[in-house]
């Protein structure tokens, strides 16, 4: 409300309340304090969960066995976790969550690639034997 009247009509409000204008020093300690304040609050909180649930997708592909069906992704999703943990270790907190969700992708691409090479295997393998076993009945019913 005071911004709108103009100085002389500001001052006099101010008197009236038994208040003192701010000098500029003031205004403009006021305004730095303020604009660091808000830049320090804007940082982002370093992405410790996406971090563990990077990890734990990693370990689920090791274990579906995407080190050997899947290795470039894998290899991938463990170089950004890297990454990430040192970014946050400097303050690069946006980085890292970056990175993280890179690395948490990765992961889940390696996972998935593994996971479908074993079943297009394991398929592979039925699919032999059902012909092995058709071959095998086409002789017996030809005796």
């Amino acid at each position: 409300m005071f911004m709108l009247l103009s100085n002389t009509r500001r001052r006099r409000a101010l008197s009236v309340l038994g208040l003192q204008a701010p000098g500029r020093a003031a205004l403009y300690t006021a305004t730095l304090t303020a604009a660091g304040l808000s830049a320090c609050a804007s940082l982002p909180p370093p992405p410790t969960p996406q971090v563990t649930r990077a990890e734990v997708a990693i370990e689920q592909a090791q274990r579906d066995g995407a080190a050997d069906l899947a290795t470039e992704s894998l290899v991938a999703a463990q170089r950004k976790l890297a990454d990430a943990k040192a970014a946050v270790s400097q303050g690069h907190n946006a980085r890292a969550a970056e990175l993280v969700q890179e690395a948490d992708a990765d992961a889940r691409l390696a996972d998935l690639t593994a996971r479908s090479r074993t079943s297009a295997r394991a398929a592979a393998e039925v699919d032999t034997s059902i012909r092995t076993l058709e071959n095998e009945t086409t002789r017996a019913n030809q005796r």
